[in-house]
């Protein structure tokens, strides 16, 4: 149960903040962003380090996000312009690319580890 808890906290973490980077609406960003700490939380209470998550939820987002949600309010910021469409179509969501990629960099890193970690056990007996 615990594993899937962590599992289900760690996708919400990390899909949020995907989607945060991906949003042109920067109020949809910042509600994203409370979203990921939120997650965060949770993945610290797994990790039996409940006072961390409390403070995760008060300082982060119940005030720094809060100053950032009325920032952006009060600057009246609807929404990112667009790219004309000649540069849109070559660039795309470029951050979205970027975190695929650092994804794919990270899953090659942890296989390569694991093989490591599986050859120094065997070679040991």
């Amino acid at each position: 149960m615990e594993t899937f808890a962590f599992y289900v906290f760690a996708a919400i973490a990390v899909i949020a903040s995907l989607l945060v980077v991906g949003q042109r609406n920067p109020m949809y960003s910042v509600m994203l962003l409370i979203t990921s700490f939120g997650a965060l939380a949770g993945l610290y209470v797994l990790l039996d380090a409940p006072f961390t998550a409390v403070t995760q939820i008060i300082i982060y987002a119940g005030a720094i996000m809060v100053l950032f949600l009325f920032v952006v309010m009060l600057l009246n910021v609807p929404r990112e312009e667009p790219l004309p469409s000649a540069i849109a179509g070559v660039l795309g969501p470029s951050g979205l690319r970027i975190g695929a990629v650092l994804s794919v960099l990270l899953a090659v890193n942890v296989e390569m580890v694991r093989r490591l970690v599986r050859l120094r056990r065997a070679a040991r007996g």
